[in-house]
This record gives structure tokens, sequence and C-alpha cells, in this order.
């Protein structure tokens, strides 16, 4: 039966991005969709393929309690947090509910031990929403089209120091690739960052000044991506990118690797004790694993996964 859906997912641009296959599989079943989000994070929310409405939290979830159960059939909160779950349960609408694996991903970052590896957190948002992951091809809202077409797109940023390589290593790897198709992509902070890359190398372009839709245009006609742990590397698997992800203090064993896996990506993880944290931050005490990557290994797997696109 055809519902008024409310999907909440607060944040962030990565965890919005990766509700996209839910968000498919519920338009392909002819629900209407309404996504609550954080503001800071609407733009992003915006280029969700099949989303009919998006309310921002602090604008609208005051109106939402107040429609109620008429305004929606059925709430899928995707958020699972303490917030999140205080505000359904006011609305007493049917709610399915996203769960979060607090012990189980307790023990992986204390142990390191694999067997605690997660479930991909696309297959558990799914299992919340009761639908079932046909749709690999993901496709966003993107209206805008980019300058920077058939390019090795480098995003240079990262939410957290254990998730952002430092200047010496893009150095490394960029020396083995050709300038003149390198895009430095990411946020604004970045962009001291991407100035002191093109002092070195001049013929690679900046685009930190980019808006996350300007961003996602670039990702989409990238003949390779090389990023972090971070939004742009999962919009790049989600759109079907060749990847080459970059692993620090999160390990893809959190649940939070490139989704779908597809044969043109590579994982490139450090070769110190990870992962440390959920988010990237490092302990205090410790060094930052995101320094002990290979830079020889990166550089392997861009000619490995260049050569093979010659080949196509």
């Amino acid at each position: 039966m055809k519902q008024k859906l409310l999907v909440i997912r607060f944040s962030s641009i990565g965890d919005i991005l990766l509700t996209a296959p839910v968000i498919c599989e519920l338009k392909e079943a002819g629900h209407h969709i309404t996504f609550l989000v954080k503001s800071r994070f609407k733009s992003t929310a915006l280029l969700l393929h099949g989303i009919d409405v998006v309310l921002c939290w602090e604008e609208s979830s005051k109106q939402i309690l107040h429609v109620g159960s008429a305004g929606f059939d059925r709430i899928i909160d995707l958020q699972g947090t303490a917030q999140s779950k205080r505000f359904t349960k006011k609305l007493g609408i049917p709610t399915d509910t996203f769960k979060k694996p607090y012990a189980r991903r307790a023990l992986l970052i204390a142990t390191k031990d694999q067997r605690y590896a997660l479930t991909p957190v696309v297959d558990r948002y799914a299992e919340a929403a009761g639908v079932a992951l046909k749709t690999k091809e993901i496709k966003f809202n993107i209206k805008v089209q980019t300058q920077w077409m058939d390019r090795i797109v480098i995003v240079i940023g990262g939410s957290k120091s254990g998730k952002r390589l430092v200047n010496q290593q893009w150095l490394e790897i960029i020396s083995s690739l050709p300038q003149r198709e390198v895009v430095l992509l990411g946020g604004p902070d970045d962009q001291k960052t991407a100035l002191e890359i093109i002092s070195t190398f001049p013929e690679c372009m900046d685009a930190t000044h980019t808006s996350v839709e300007e961003g996602m245009a670039v990702i989409q006609e990238a003949k390779l991506v090389i990023s972090g742990d971070t939004g742009f590397m999962h919009a790049a698997a989600l759109i079907g990118v060749p990847l080459i992800s970059l692993w620090g203090a999160t390990h893809p064993s959190l649940g939070f690797g490139p989704w779908p896996a597809r044969a043109n990506q590579r994982c490139i993880i450090t070769q110190a004790s990870s992962p440390q944290s959920k988010h990237g931050k490092v302990p205090f005490y410790a060094a930052n694993p995101i320094l002990k990557l290979d830079t020889k290994e990166i550089q392997n797997a861009i000619a490995e996964i260049l050569q093979d696109r010659t080949k196509l």
C-alpha cells in the first residue's frame, strides 16, 4: 500500500547520501517521501532522487508535531539517536527505527578484531526501512554542469585529522600523475591545502570553492576519484566512478566502506592499527594512522585502475 512517509536523517553529507539506495526503493514502491534533515545539510538532501519534500528540523519539527498522524502514515527513523526517538515517540505514528550497533562497534574499535566487523550501513538502513535493495545504479539530482570532465579528482578534505592525508602524502601521490588532469576537491577549509599543493604542482586545478552539488558534478564526470573517508567518496561509490578510498583512523569494517562494492574500486588501508574511532578522531595518546598509508601502494592502485579503464 502506498503511504506518506517521513524519513529522518539529520546529518551528515555522507550519511545522507548513503540513504539514496533506500530512497530509490521506497519511491519505486510508489510512496510519497518527506525527508527531515538539519538545515545545514538541506542542500545535500535535495540531491536525493525520489524525495518529494525536504523539511528542516529547526524550522519544521514543531509543525510536524502539530500535524501528527494527519500528515504521515509511517516514519522511517534512519538517525536512530535519542533525539530522533523522542521526537517520533511524541508523534505516535508507526515507526521503524535504525538500530545503532553501539556495543559491537565499541568492541571492534577496542580489539580491531574483524569478527566484530559491521554490516554495511546501507544494508542496515534497508533493513530498518523494510526494503530489499535491487538498484545498484544510483542517480542524484545534479542540475549543474562542471567544466572539469574526465579528470583525476583528489578529495583533499576530511572531517577529522584521522581521515585527512598531510600535504607531503598528496605531493608524493600527485608526483606520479599528469598534473593538468588533477582536480583538487574539498570545502572552503581545504583551500589553503589546495594552494600549497598547487605551489608545487601549478597545473593542478583548485575546486575547493565548489558547493556540494558542484562537487558531485565533478565526481560524476571523473575518470578516477581518490579520497579518504568522506562524503564525496561515498558519492563516487554510489555513482559508480572508479575509486581509490584511503583509510586511516576509520576502517571499512565500521560499515561505511564504499557501497556497493565494484570491480573499479580499491581500498588502501593504513599499515597502523585501525580502526581507532568511528568518526576519524585520533586519540591524544596515539599517532595518526593516516600517516602510515603506503603511497607506493596508492600509486600502484592508480596505475592499475587507469590501465583497466583504457581497455574498456
